[in-house]
């Protein structure tokens, strides 16, 4: 008991703890409430923040697919036909899942990057390109404020050692 106060009765104790304990019960409540819509805004930050990495990742996957796929072109140029090249990107891509996947293997000008014909007829120098393009999902549009799909396209320009 503290130093000047008055004590009545034991029922006024019994009152004061019994008010303790119910505030403590709706500060419990308070508390439990406010963790839920916490734990509910942070969760959906985090479930975006994977969506959004997972885009990132597979954009550059996408990208190195298609410096490989031509590396492998330029240095095959005489041996290997488009449809190597096609299973050669494929294979680098590791069944990522890539909705209308088209991967297009053909001559270049490398100034303008038009397409001017069949790669497998490239001369030393001549600039073959690897264009990789399809569309990747997003795993939760809402969370993460991306749309439910993303267009994804890579190009590789390289010039040719016809071997």
């Amino acid at each position: 008991m503290a130093i000047g106060a008055a004590r009545d009765d034991a029922t006024g104790d019994v009152a004061r703890s019994a008010a303790v304990v119910c505030g403590r019960r709706r500060r419990r409540g308070a508390t439990i409430v406010q963790t839920a819509l916490v734990l509910n805004v942070c969760l959906m930050f985090l479930l975006g923040l994977f969506d959004f990495s997972r885009v990132v990742m597979l954009r550059q996957l996408v990208t190195n697919a298609a410096r490989e796929g031509c590396r492998y072109a330029v240095v095959n140029t005489s041996t290997a036909t488009t449809a190597q090249v096609q299973s050669y990107v494929t294979s680098y891509l590791c069944g990522q899942p890539i909705n209308s996947l088209a991967i297009n293997v053909y001559e270049v000008n490398p100034t303008t990057g038009a397409n001017i014909g069949t790669w497998t007829n490239a001369g030393l120098s001549t600039s073959i390109a690897v264009q990789i393009t399809g569309t990747i999902n997003t795993m939760t549009p809402t969370f993460s404020l991306l749309p439910s799909s993303l267009p994804i396209q890579a190009t590789c320009i390289m010039a040719s050692e016809a071997n």
